[in-house]
């Protein structure tokens, strides 16, 4: 009989942990998360493991937040998982970027009439908060693998995580000097009572 042996896995697939079998294999988002062979499971709370592992700022524009979850819960599933595979994933509910990255990748991977979603708590320390779940069954693995190379091809993703990166550095360092000026010329244009009485303070 010979040995399985460990899967290398690539930068996007760093995020994973695959449990592996004699005869088949299964696999979990999150490290040593018990589930079987017929399923490709991304929950609990899928973004939010992502997001401590690959850096995706909440004061990234929307479009690139969402793509870039999309991006990483895609290539899991691309990498790890194959068809016939009962695809789970979870957000939170309040969160319109949890809503769209993990729709997308639902609908991206099985045929979106058969996509089920149901309201779900998830833990959050010592609380809960309301959440989603998405699940459905893997029919398109080929064309999800598609679409993730023409996004590449289009948008490498060293390139969003540069971008991801700059946006949480711009934060860090606070607003800029164009957006100061910018501002202050916003407050100029503001025609007050003081500024009337005052003969006006803007130059």
């Amino acid at each position: 009989m010979t040995a399985c042996k460990p899967i290398v896995l690539s930068t996007a697939a760093a995020l994973t942990t695959v449990v592996m079998t004699t005869s088949s294999f299964a696999v979990s988002l999150r490290p040593n998360k018990a589930t079987d062979e017929s399923v490709c499971d991304l929950a609990h709370d899928t973004n939010l493991y992502l997001g401590s592992k690959v850096l995706v700022p909440s004061v990234a524009t929307k479009r690139d937040q969402v793509d870039a979850f999309f991006r990483l819960a895609a290539s899991f599933v691309a990498s790890k998982c194959r068809n016939g595979q009962a695809l789970i994933l979870q957000g939170a509910t309040a969160s319109s970027v949890d809503v769209q990255s993990l729709t997308e990748v639902a609908n991206s991977a099985c045929a979106v009439a058969a996509v089920a979603r149901t309201e779900v708590k998830l833990p959050l320390g010592d609380v809960t908060q309301a959440g989603f779940e998405l699940r459905c069954t893997i029919l398109k693995h080929d064309e999800l693998v598609a679409r993730l190379n023409e996004i590449e091809r289009a948008d490498p993703m060293n390139a969003l995580k540069a971008r991801l990166a700059a946006a949480a550095q711009q934060a860090d360092r606070g607003p800029s000097r164009t957006d100061s000026g910018s501002q202050a010329k916003k407050d100029c244009d503001k025609m007050t009572l003081s500024s009337i009485l005052q003969g006006g303070s803007c130059k």
